[in-house]
C-alpha cells in the first residue's frame, strides 16, 4: 500500500518537474522571442534615425531614439507606440525637418498599424519594403518630397489599409490602379504631386471609399463619367491644375451620398449639369476657376443642404436665378468674374443664413436690395467692377459682424450709411470710384479693427474730424475728393498707418509735424492741395518712408538738411512749389532713390554732381531758373571780355603773349604728363588692394576687373549701383555690379543678400554669381555677362516689336522655372521680393535668367509670412499686403511675376503710362469695364501688344488668366510658383492657331 503510495506519488512529482520544465522552457522561449523581437524593433527604428536625418537636420531631431538594453526602451521613443508584446504598432514622426529618406527597414514592423511620416523634408523614392507591412491601417506620408512614381504593389498586401495620405509629395506617372484592391479602403489623398494621364476607369470600382482627392495634379482626359458608381462616397475633389476636357458628367447627379464636390480650376468647358439638383446631401459646390458657360442652371434650388456655392472665373451669362430663393441653408454665394446681367434679386436679402455675398466683375446693375445685411449674419460683401446706383443699402452691419464693405468701381451715389460709421467689425473699406458724396461718417476714422480705407475719386466734401484713432489702420486713401479744411496733427494716433494718400483734394494750411512722426509710415501723397508753410523737419526721422509726393502745393522754405536719413526712400516729388536753397548736396548717398522731382521751384546754387545724382535725368531739375550745372556756374564766374580788357594791364604787347602762350602750354603738358603717371600709380594702388573671392574656378584677377571701371563699359544704372560690362584678358566677359557706398555693416546696398544666396544656389534660370571683388570701400560683384540684357529693356524699349508671342512664352516659362526653384526646392525658401521685367536677364540664346537678388530674404518657416521694417521693390509689383502690412511671403513674389506676365502680353511700363496713380493691373480692370459685350478674348485683343502680329490668340488668353490669377488682391487665392510652373507648361492644346493683328 505504502508502495503504490509511494510510487504514485513519485509519478506525480515527475509529472509535476516535467510540467514545470516544460513551462519554464516555454517562458525562455518567449521571453527569447520577445527580447529578439523587440531588439529587432529597436535596430529598425535606430536605422530609420539614422537614415531619415539628412545632413540638413538639426541635431536634436530624434533626439530620444536612443539604443537601451531594455526590453521596452524602445517603446518611450517619441512618437512610437507599441502592444503588450513590445512590438511597435503606430510610428507618428511630423513636422521635422530631416531631409532624409525612408530606409528598407521599414518593412520590418510587421505589426505596424500606424505610420505617419508627415512635413518631414523625406526625399527619395518609397522603399518597396513597405509591402512587408500587411497590418497597416492608416498611411500618412504628405507633405514630403518623395519622387518617382507610385509603386502601387506595395499596398496590394495591406488588405486592413483604411486610409492612405500621400498629399503634396513629387509622385509622377499615372495614379496606380492597385488601390481599388483595397477592399476597406475610405480615405484617399493623392492631390498635391505630379501624376498624369487620365484619371483610371477602374476608380470606379472603390467598395467603400468615401474621400477621394486627386486634385493638383497633372491629370488630363475626361473625368470618367463611371466615377457615379461611388455610392458611398461623401467627398469628390478633383480639380486645381488638372487640365481636363470636356465638361462636368452629368452622371454625377446619381452620387446621393456626396456631401462635398469641387472640381475648380481644371479646365472644365460647357454648362453645369442640372442633374446636380439630385444631390440632396451636397453642402459645398466649388465651381470656380473654370471655363464653364451658359446660365445658372435654375433646378440647382432643389438642393436643399447647400450651404457653400463657388461659381466664380467662369463665362457664366444670364441672371440671378429666382428659384435660389428656396436655398435657405445658404451661407457662402461667389459669383463673381462671370457675366451674368440684371439685378441682384430682392430674395438675397432675404436669405436667412447668408454671410459672404461676393459677385465683383460682372454685368450686374440696377439698384442693390436694400434688405442686404438685414439677415443679422452678413460677413462679406464685395459687388466691385459693376454697374450697380442707387444708394447703398443701409443695413448691412446689422450684424454687428461685417468685416468687409466693397464697392468700388460702380456708380453709387449719396452719402456711406451711418451704419458702415458704426461698424466695429469691419476690416476693409474701400469705395473708390463711385459718385458717392456727403460728409465721410466720422466714425469711419475711429474703427478699432478697419485695416484698409479707400474713398478715393468720389465727391465727398467736408473736413477731416478732430478725433482720429485705430490701432489697424494700414491705408488710408482720400484722394480726388471735394475735401477741405487742415490735414489733422490726430493723424499720429494712427500708428499702424503705412500709406496716406490725401492727394487732388483742397486741404488748407500746413502740413502737420504730427504726420511723420508715424512709426512704420512708407507712403505720402499730399500733392495737389493748397498747402503752405514749409517741409516739417519731421520728415527726416521717418525713416520707413519709401514714397513722398508733396508736389503741387505752394510749400515754401528748404528741403530738411539730414534727409540722407531717409534710407529706404525710392520716390521723392515736391515739383512745382516754391522750394528754395540749393539742392541738398547729401542726396549723392541716397543709394535707394530712384525717381527724384525737384522741378518747378526755386533751387539756386550748384547743381551736385556725382554719386546718386547720376541716376537723374535734367528733367528732374527742369523750371528752376537759379540753379546752374558744374559748367554752366563756372562759365557765369569769369569775367566778361570787357572787363578782362582792363585788367590785362601791361601783359598786352603780341611777343609777351606768345611767350607767356608758350610757357603756359608747356606747362600744361607737363600737368598732363604728370597727372596721367599719377593716376596710373593711383589705379595700380588701388588695384594691389582689391581681393578676389571666386565661387568657381576664374581666369582672370582682381586688377583685371577693376580695369573695366570705366565709363564707356557702363551697360545699366540702379537704385544699388552700376553696371560694367568686363572684357578679360582671357576673351571672356563678365557682368560687374558695383554697389553704391561702402562695402559691410548694415547699409551693405544688397551686398550680404546676394552672397547669401546666389552664392549658394545653382539653376539654370537663375543669374550665376561668378564671385566678387572688394576692398574696405566697395564691393563688385562678378556675374555671368547676358549679351541680351533685360527683358524690361525688350519690352519698353524700340525693339519689343521683334520679340514675338513664341519667345515672349518661353521667356515667361524661363522665369517661373526660376521662381519655382526658390520657393519650393530651396531650404529654406528663398522670397525675390523685387521681381521685375528689368530683373529678368536674356543670355545669347534668349534664355531667360532671374537676377539681382539684393532685396531676397530667407523664409524659415513655409506657408508664414515674414514682417519687414520697411517696404522694399519696386512701385508696380509690389503686392497690396505687402505695401500695407510690411508682411512679405513667396505670394507677394507671385504677384510680382503676374505683372511681368502682364508685361508680356501688353508691352506696357507696370506704372506711367495709365494716368495718375493707375497701375497695369488696375488698368486692365478698369479696360475690362469699358468693354461693351466682354469676353476674355475681347479684353486681351484691347490690351495686347500693338507690336505683336500673327500670335495663337488663344494661347495669348491663356496666359493673361494665369497672369490675372498671380495679380489677386489677397495673397492666399493665388496660386504657387509650382502651379503656375505646371499651367504654363501644360497649355490647352487648342492654343496653337494665329491671330493676326491689324495695323
Amino acid at each position: 500500500m505504502r508502495k503504490g503510495i509511494v510510487v504514485v506519488v513519485g509519478s506525480n512529482t515527475d509529472m509535476r518537474s516535467s510540467a514545470s520544465y516544460t513551462l519554464l522552457l516555454f517562458l525562455f522561449v518567449w521571453f527569447r522571442l520577445a527580447e529578439c523581437s523587440s531588439f529587432s524593433d529597436m535596430d529598425a527604428l535606430l536605422k530609420m534615425k539614422d537614415s531619415m536625418k539628412g545632413h540638413k537636420a538639426k541635431e536634436d531631431a530624434l533626439s530620444d531614439w536612443k539604443f537601451s538594453t531594455s526590453l521596452s526602451a524602445h517603446c518611450s521613443f517619441s512618437g512610437v507606440q507599441c502592444d503588450q508584446d513590445l512590438r511597435v504598432v503606430a510610428i507618428n514622426v511630423s513636422s521635422l525637418p530631416l531631409f532624409g529618406h525612408l530606409p528598407p527597414e521599414i518593412g520590418q514592423f510587421d505589426k505596424l498599424q500606424n505610420l505617419t511620416i508627415s512635413q518631414d523634408n523625406l526625399t527619395g523614392e518609397l522603399p518597396k519594403e513597405l509591402a512587408a507591412l500587411a497590418s497597416l491601417k492608416l498611411l500618412n506620408i504628405s507633405h514630403n518630397s518623395f519622387s518617382g512614381g507610385f509603386p502601387g504593389q506595395i499596398v496590394l498586401p495591406m488588405t486592413q489599409l483604411e486610409v492612405l495620405d500621400a498629399y503634396d509629395n513629387n509622385f509622377t506617372g499615372p495614379l496606380p490602379e492597385e488601390f481599388v484592391k483595397l477592399e476597406k479602403l475610405r480615405y484617399l489623398k493623392l492631390d498635391g504631386n505630379y501624376f498624369s494621364g487620365s484619371i483610371p476607369e477602374r476608380y470606379s470600382e472603390f467598395g467603400c471609399l468615401e474621400f477621394l482627392s486627386l486634385s493638383t495634379n497633372s491629370l488630363s482626359g475626361k473625368i470618367p463619367k463611371s466615377l457615379s458608381r461611388l455610392k458611398t462616397l461623401k467627398f469628390l475633389k478633383l480639380g486645381y491644375n488638372n487640365a481636363y476636357e470636356g465638361g462636368i458628367p452629368p452622371e454625377f447627379g446619381a452620387m446621393k451620398s456626396l456631401k462635398y464636390l469641387d472640381l475648380s480650376s481644371c479646365n472644365l468647358s460647357g454648362e453645369i449639369p442640372p442633374s446636380l439638383s439630385s444631390l440632396k446631401n451636397l453642402d459645398t459646390l466649388f465651381l470656380q476657376m473654370n471655363n464653364l458657360t451658359g446660365t445658372i442652371p435654375s433646378e440647382l434650388s432643389a438642393m436643399e443642404s447647400l450651404m457653400s456655392m463657388d461659381l466664380s472665373f467662369n463665362g457664366l451669362t444670364g441672371e440671378i436665378p429666382e428659384s435660389f430663393s428656396q436655398l435657405r441653408n445658404l451661407t457662402l454665394m461667389n459669383f463673381f468674374h462671370n457675366k451674368l446681367r440684371g439685378s441682384v434679386p430682392l430674395f438675397v436679402g432675404e436669405l436667412p443664413n447668408l454671410e459672404t455675398l461676393q459677385l465683383w466683375e460682372n454685368n450686374l446693375s440696377f439698384v442693390l436690395p436694400q434688405n442686404l445685411g438685414q439677415n443679422g449674419k452678413f460677413k462679406f460683401f464685395d459687388v466691385t467692377s459693376n454697374h450697380f446706383t442707387g444708394l447703398i443699402p443701409p443695413g448691412l452691419c446689422k450684424s454687428g459682424r461685417l468685416q468687409t464693405f466693397v464697392i468700388t468701381d460702380n456708380f453709387f451715389h449719396g452719402p456711406i450709411p451711418d451704419d458702415i460709421g458704426n461698424c466695429k467689425s469691419l476690416v476693409k473699406i474701400r469705395a473708390s470710384n463711385n459718385y458717392l458724396s456727403g460728409a465721410i461718417p466720422s466714425g469711419i476714422f475711429k474703427l478699432p479693427s478697419v485695416k484698409i480705407i479707400e474713398l478715393a475719386n468720389n465727391r465727398f466734401d467736408g473736413e477731416l474730424p478732430p478725433e482720429i484713432s485705430g490701432d489697424s489702420l494700414g491705408i488710408l486713401t482720400l484722394s480726388n475728393n471735394l475735401l477741405t479744411g487742415r490735414i489733422q496733427p490726430a493723424l499720429k494716433n494712427l500708428r499702424a498707418l503705412q500709406t496716406l494718400s490725401l492727394d487732388a483734394n483742397e486741404f488748407v494750411g500746413e502740413i502737420p509735424a504730427e504726420v511723420f512722426v508715424l512709426p512704420i509710415l512708407t507712403s505720402v501723397n499730399i500733392s495737389g492741395n493748397n498747402l503752405t508753410g514749409e517741409i516739417p523737419t519731421t520728415l527726416i526721422h521717418c525713416v520707413s518712408l519709401n514714397f513722398v509726393d508733396l508736389s503741387r502745393n505752394m510749400l515754401v522754405g528748404e528741403i530738411p538738411k539730414g534727409i540722407k536719413n531717409l534710407t529706404s526712400l525710392s520716390v521723392l516729388n515736391v515739383s512745382q512749389n516754391l522750394i528754395t536753397g540749393p539742392i541738398p548736396d547729401e542726396i549723392r548717398f541716397m543709394s535707394s532713390l530712384t525717381t527724384l522731382d525737384l522741378s518747378y521751384n526755386n533751387f539756386n546754387g550748384k547743381l551736385p554732381t556725382g554719386g546718386q545724382f547720376l541716376a537723374f535725368s535734367d528733367r528732374s531739375f527742369a523750371g528752376n531758373p537759379n540753379l546752374c550745372s558744374s559748367r554752366s556756374c563756372t562759365s557765369s564766374s569769369m569775367y566778361p571780355d570787357d572787363a578782362f580788357q582792363k585788367r590785362r594791364g601791361p601783359w598786352s604787347s603780341k611777343s609777351t603773349r606768345v611767350i607767356i602762350s608758350v610757357i603756359a602750354l608747356a606747362t600744361a603738358a607737363l600737368l598732363v604728363a604728370v597727372t596721367v603717371y599719377m593716376m596710373r600709380r593711383r589705379k595700380l594702388l588701388r588695384a594691389m588692394t582689391w581681393k578676389l573671392t571666386a565661387f568657381q574656378r576664374l581666369n582672370l584677377k582682381a586688377e583685371d576687373v577693376v580695369e573695366c571701371l570705366k565709363e564707356e563699359n557702363i551697360i545699366g544704372k540702379g537704385g544699388a549701383g552700376i553696371v560694367y560690362r568686363g572684357s578679360m584678358p582671357n576673351g571672356s566677359d563678365v557682368a560687374i555690379k558695383r554697389l553704391v557706398g561702402a562695402g559691410s555693416g548694415r547699409n551693405d546696398y544688397g551686398f550680404r543678400a546676394e552672397i547669401e544666396t546666389l552664392g549658394k544656389i545653382r539653376h539654370r534660370n537663375i543669374m550665376r554669381l561668378l564671385g566678387y571683388v572688394s576692398n574696405k570701400e566697395t564691393n563688385l560683384l562678378l556675374y555671368e555677362y547676358m549679351p541680351n540684357g533685360s527683358l524690361g529693356e525688350w519690352l519698353h524699349g524700340a525693339k519689343g516689336g521683334h520679340l514675338r508671342w513664341e519667345m515672349r512664352f518661353k521667356i515667361a516659362v524661363e522665369a517661373a522655372r526660376g521662381l519655382c526653384y526658390l520657393h519650393h526646392d530651396c531650404s529654406p525658401l528663398i522670397i525675390h521680393r523685387d521681381v521685375k521685367s528689368n530683373n529678368i536677364l536674356l543670355d545669347a540664346d534668349f534664355e531667360a535668367h532671374v537676377a539681382d537678388f539684393g532685396l531676397a530674404k530667407f523664409l524659415h518657416d513655409p506657408g508664414a509670412s515674414q514682417s519687414m521694417s520697411s517696404i522694399a521693390g519696386s512701385y508696380g509689383y509690389i503686392a497690396p499686403e505687402y505695401a500695407y502690412t510690411l508682411k512679405v511671403d513667396e505670394k507677394s513674389d507671385v504677384y510680382s511675376f503676374g505683372v511681368v506676365l502682364l508685361e508680356l502680353i501688353i508691352g506696357r511700363k507696370p506704372v506711367g503710362e495709365f494716368g495718375d496713380g493707375v497701375d497695369i493691373v488696375g488698368w486692365v480692370n478698369k479696360t475690362r469695364m469699358e468693354i461693351s459685350q466682354p469676353s476674355d478674348a475681347a479684353l486681351v485683343l484691347a490690351v495686347v501688344d500693338p507690336r505683336l502680329s500673327g500670335y495663337p490668340l488663344t494661347s495669348v488668353i491663356y496666359m493673361f488668366n494665369i497672369a490675372m490669377m498671380c495679380v489677386r488682391e489677397m495673397g492666399p487665392a493665388r496660386p504657387t510658383m509650382r502651379e503656375v510652373v505646371h499651367m504654363l507648361t501644360n497649355p490647352p492644346r487648342s492654343t496653337t492657331h494665329s491671330h493676326s493683328q491689324p495695323h
